[in-house]
């Protein structure tokens, strides 16, 4: 099935739908009791620290790119570093937080302290070797897409579209990534379709932003492009999922998982699907 009437897919303007993202695609996908409980009971776990430490250097990123599209200039480095390390205490006040058993042990007021050395690292790296790179006209815009025939719209929110004409999703991540990463990722293949809705082409590739914090922290930068294949691709596993949400089918995460542990799942100490 097409996306595209007239080379455009089509944005639903009347009235709002229900909708999947592409965090809740990729949350079926790997566990469907997750998604169950998440978004079917409403059980919202307060975010972990690496949740944390991505989100707060996002915060940076974010204040950086909206005043840069007018300004064409980067914020002073150390700015960015002291409003990503504050915002994690706007987090802790509004979501709370989690620590695992092991960061229990250590104790939360190390555990937060380090984080926060940890974010004024990688904060400092964006803004040494990405923010300069990106000369951003769109920041953390989001779409609704209208699937003809589908009882769901797409809804999500892109990091940033530049002035090449590029889309961008900065991450962070303990390891670099390999090219597969992006090259099969459903996520920016959505960035991929939602800018082709908003501006009628598609745009002229795709950007991830990698900074890896390890010992001697690096930024990685990845491109790859979509086409119509992709697309299907995309569309077959949302078929894939509404047909699943429809039935009421929500399948634990297969045997061995990387997932399915205490380390990665909020939901594991009182799943029973999860040996304790």
């Amino acid at each position: 099935m097409s996306l595209f009437r007239g080379g455009k897919a089509m944005i639903e303007k009347s009235k709002i739908r229900p909708h999947l993202s592409p965090s809740q695609i990729s949350t079926y996908l790997r566990c469907g009791e997750m998604w169950r409980r998440r978004y079917i009971e409403g059980e919202i776990i307060p975010p972990g620290i690496t949740l944390i430490k991505g989100r707060s250097i996002h915060t940076g990123a974010e204040i950086n790119h909206r005043q840069k599209i007018e300004s064409h200039r980067d914020m002073k480095k150390k700015d960015i570093i002291e409003i990503s390390v504050n915002d994690v205490e706007t987090i802790k006040a509004e979501d709370g937080y989690s620590l695992t058993e092991e960061e229990q042990g250590i104790g939360a007021a190390k555990v937060l302290g380090q984080a926060k050395d940890r974010i004024a690292v990688i904060a400092g790296l964006y803004m040494d070797e990405v923010a300069p790179t990106i000369q951003p006209v769109l920041v953390e815009e989001t779409f609704r897409i209208e699937l003809p025939g589908g009882s769901h719209d797409l809804l999500g929110r892109i990091d940033y579209c530049d002035d090449q004409q590029r889309v961008g999703d900065i991450k962070t991540a303990s390891k670099s990534k390999n090219q597969a990463d992006i090259d099969n990722s459903d996520q920016m293949t959505f960035y991929h379709l939602a800018y082709q809705s908003r501006f009628g082409h598609p745009p002229a590739g795709l950007r991830m932003d990698v900074l890896v914090d390890k010992k001697v922290p690096a930024a990685q930068f990845l491109t790859s492009t979509r086409d119509e294949q992709d697309y299907e691709i995309l569309i077959n596993k949302i078929n894939a999922v509404l047909a699943g949400l429809k039935a009421g089918i929500f399948l634990p995460a297969p045997e061995n998982s990387w997932i399915c542990s205490k380390k990665f799942c909020g939901y594991a100490p009182s799943c029973r699907f999860f040996r304790k």
